[in-house]
């Protein structure tokens, strides 16, 4: 080093200033890039967290700080990191069929069912109905973007009713936590939509409202798609049911299922699709 003169000596540090400068830039449109084109099973740890197990088939993990949206075993679910909650969409069909012609617009309407697993009793707690612990919220959104295509919190509506689908949305929704999960679902939606491919794949019957039995003998229903959600009760073979959604995971095919019992009343919950026959 003593034998460098200072010319040499300006350049050399020069060139080191240049070299970190371009390494912090490139780490940071770096950090961007890959969080739009997230590796599918990025996000996959706290998905287990929550209780999500399966095949993460597209995710936004790093996108967005305070969450994620993913596929997994073909269902869309929403991380809400900030909340340390989750949430299932229930309705992707009419959710994402619509996004072509919403892209690239500053204000946009969403209205989403969201089955928050685990939820707890707060001031909305009315809003929706509740299936055991889970929490079915539907939400009217009226998202409002800026011209980079980012949520304008401020800006933005929620509003819920009673109800699965309720007829009027007429409850302003303010407790933080549901807003916050409106929030990400609005900022993650078009990420989501482009790695998961869903405009062009969502176009099947599901969710919907058709005739079912239960074709086995004292047949679980549990409070979710997998064998290890705790069981509600059961069915018996000959028993119509409405079904009400359907997907595949790592142990086959379930369905979401209501039933009437007069004893009762409603029954809501998930049964495997190697007991029930579509009708």
């Amino acid at each position: 080093m003593k034998n460098l003169n200072a010319s040499t000596l300006f350049k050399l540090l020069s060139a080191t200033i240049a070299f970190v400068c371009m390494a912090a830039a490139f780490s940071v449109t770096g950090a961007s890039s890959v969080a739009h084109a997230a590796l599918p099973d990025s996000g996959k740890a706290h998905l287990e967290r929550f209780g999500i197990t399966g095949r993460v088939e597209a995710s936004t993990y790093g996108h967005n700080r305070n969450g994620f949206m993913a596929k997994v075993d073909g269902k869309t679910y929403i991380a809400d990191l900030k909340n340390n909650q989750v949430a299932s969409i229930e309705n992707p069909n009419s959710v994402f069929e619509k996004l072509p012609l919403q892209r690239d617009k500053e204000s946009v309407l969403f209205i989403v069912q969201f089955l928050i697993h685990n939820d707890s009793y707060g001031s909305h707690h009315h809003y929706g109905e509740w299936r055991g612990s889970h929490h079915l919220f539907p939400m009217y959104i009226l998202a409002e973007y800026d011209e980079n295509g980012n949520v304008i919190p401020a800006d933005s509506r929620v509003f819920s009713g009673e109800g699965a689908s309720p007829s009027h949305y007429h409850g302003n929704v303010q407790e933080q936590k549901y807003i916050d999960l409106a929030l990400l679902f609005a900022g993650e939606v078009f990420p989501y939509a482009d790695c998961a491919d869903l405009e062009s794949t969502v176009q099947n019957k599901w969710p919907g409202s058709y005739p079912g039995m239960i074709t086995g003998d004292e047949v679980n229903i549990r409070t979710g798609a997998r064998t290890g959600y705790r069981s509600l009760g059961v069915f018996f073979k000959g028993d119509n049911v409405t079904l009400l959604n359907r997907v595949e995971n790592g142990e086959g095919v379930w369905y979401e299922v209501k039933f009437y019992n007069s004893q009762y009343g409603w029954i809501q919950g998930w049964v495997s699709g190697n007991y029930i026959e579509e009708r």
